[in-house]
């Protein structure tokens, strides 16, 4: 017999934004908005 075991991860995209004085401070904000289990795929800086 054999078991295989496999993990998946949601191919959901959510757009998340954060403002702040400096960029330090905004992107700081944006990655403590990011649910754990998701990681930060991409940055935009504007």
């Amino acid at each position: 017999m054999v078991k295989v075991i496999g993990k998946i991860a949601p191919l959901d995209v959510k757009e998340l934004d954060a403002e702040a004085e400096t960029y330090a401070g905004a992107k700081a904000a944006l990655e403590s908005q990011v649910p754990e289990g998701w990681r930060l795929i991409q940055e935009l800086t504007v």
